[in-house]
C-alpha cells in the first residue's frame, strides 16, 4: 500500500468510533480509532508498528466503507480552463464543495443545503466560511483546510 495515501474516516466509521457501533473486531476498531482524517498510512504504520496484518485490515476497512482515501485531485487541462475567469469557475468550485461536504457530513447538514442554493459567486463566498466550520468541527480542521485549498485553486483566487 503507498505509504503517502492520506486516509480518513466515513461517516460509517465516525459511527462506529462515537457511536459505540461495536461492530468491528477490537484490532479493526482500534485502527479505525488511530486513523485521523488526513492520516497517511505511513504515518498509521509508525503509529502500529507491531501491527503484522496493517495493509490487509485497513484494505478491509476501505472495503466495508469505515474509511475512506481522500480524494486527490488533478487540474483540470488548461484547454477546459474557461477564459471567462472566475465566474466560470463558480459552478465547479460549489459542485465540489458539495461533493465533499455530503461524503463527509452529509447531505442534510445546513451548510450543504445553502451551498446547494447558492445562486452566485456571492452567494457562494457567504456560504463557504460554514461549510468551513462544520467540516473542521465534524471531520477535521485539516480536511476543512484542504477544501479551502481547493476551492481556492478552482476559483483561481
Amino acid at each position: 500500500m503507498d505509504m503517502t495515501l492520506q486516509l480518513s474516516r466515513t461517516v460509517k466509521g465516525q459511527e462506529e468510533i462515537f457511536n459505540h457501533g461495536h461492530s468491528l473486531r477490537p484490532r479493526h476498531r482500534h485502527i479505525l480509532f488511530s486513523v485521523g482524517n488526513g492520516t497517511t498510512f505511513g504515518e498509521l504504520r509508525s503509529k502500529l508498528p507491531n501491527c503484522a496484518e496493517l495493509e490487509a485490515m485497513v484494505t478491509d476497512l476501505l472495503q466495508n466503507g469505515f474509511l475512506q482515501a481522500l480524494r486527490s485531485f488533478t487540474p483540470a487541462p488548461a484547454a477546459a480552463q474557461s477564459t471567462a475567469g472566475v465566474a466560470a469557475d463558480f459552478e465547479p468550485a460549489r459542485a465540489y464543495v458539495l461533493d465533499y461536504m455530503a461524503a463527509l457530513v452529509g447531505t442534510q447538514s445546513p451548510g450543504y443545503r445553502k451551498m446547494r442554493e447558492a445562486r452566485d459567486l456571492g452567494e457562494f463566498r457567504a456560504v463557504l466560511p460554514m461549510c468551513h466550520k462544520i467540516i473542521a468541527a465534524v471531520a477535521s480542521p485539516h480536511q476543512a483546510a484542504e477544501m479551502e485549498a481547493e476551492v481556492a485553486r478552482l476559483l483561481r483566487t
